[in-house]
C-alpha cells in the first residue's frame, strides 16, 4: 500500500494509484532508473508535456539548455509568487527571508550544486506554501485540503512531502527531485 494512500485517504479518491506508487518511489532510496520513470509521471500530472523525460536523461547540450530555460522561468514565477501573496504584517520578515533564500538557492543550481541547495528548496516551497495558505498549510489535514481545492497542487504537496522524506544523497538524484518541482513552480 501507498505510504501516500495510507497517510490519507482522501488521496485514494482523488489520485490515481500509478501517481500515489510514483510519489512512493519518490520518497524511497530507489534506483536512479525508478526515480527517473517516477519523476517523469509526476512531471506529466505537472502539464510537461513529456519534456521531464529530457532533463531525466543523460547529460546532453539539449538538456543543458532546456534546464537553464526552465530555471530562469521558475525563478521569475516564484519570485513573483512570493512577492504576490498576500501576508499579515507579523509574515512580512518571512516573506523576506524567503525571497532571499529562493536568491541562494537560484545561485546553487546555477552552480550545478543540486545537493547542496536540495535542503534550501524544501524551505523555500514550505514557506512559500504557508505564505500562500496561512497556518492552514502546518494542519493535518491541510493533504486533504490541498488534494481538494486542486488535485494538482495536492500532488504537488505530496511532493514535497516526499522531497522531505526522500533520502536524497548524491547529486543526480537531487538534480531529478529538484527539477520535478521547478517544473511545477515554472508553469504555476
Amino acid at each position: 500500500m501507498s505510504i501516500f494512500l495510507a497517510q490519507n485517504k482522501t488521496a485514494h479518491n482523488i489520485v490515481n494509484k500509478n501517481t500515489l506508487n510514483a510519489l512512493d518511489v519518490l520518497a524511497d532510496d530507489a534506483s536512479i532508473c525508478k526515480l527517473q520513470k517516477a519523476a517523469c509521471i509526476i512531471a506529466n500530472i505537472f502539464c510537461a508535456d513529456g519534456n521531464f523525460a529530457v532533463l531525466a536523461e543523460t547529460k546532453s547540450a539539449e538538456r543543458d539548455e532546456f534546464e537553464k530555460k526552465l530555471i530562469g522561468k521558475f525563478h521569475k514565477n516564484l519570485q513573483l509568487l512570493i512577492k504576490k501573496s498576500w501576508i499579515e504584517k507579523y509574515d512580512e520578515a518571512l516573506k523576506e527571508q524567503v525571497l532571499c533564500r529562493l536568491e541562494k538557492f537560484q545561485g546553487q543550481i546555477e552552480a550545478f550544486d543540486y545537493s547542496g541547495a536540495y535542503k534550501g528548496f524544501l524551505e523555500v516551497l514550505t514557506d512559500t506554501v504557508y505564505l500562500m495558505f496561512g497556518a492552514q498549510s502546518k494542519k493535518d489535514d491541510f493533504d486533504e485540503y490541498a488534494l481538494r481545492i486542486d488535485p494538482e497542487f495536492g500532488i504537488f504537496w505530496l511532493y514535497v512531502k516526499a522531497l522531505s522524506s526522500g533520502k536524497m544523497t548524491d547529486n543526480e538524484r537531487c538534480r531529478i527531485m529538484l527539477l520535478l518541482g521547478i517544473i511545477f513552480l515554472a508553469n504555476y
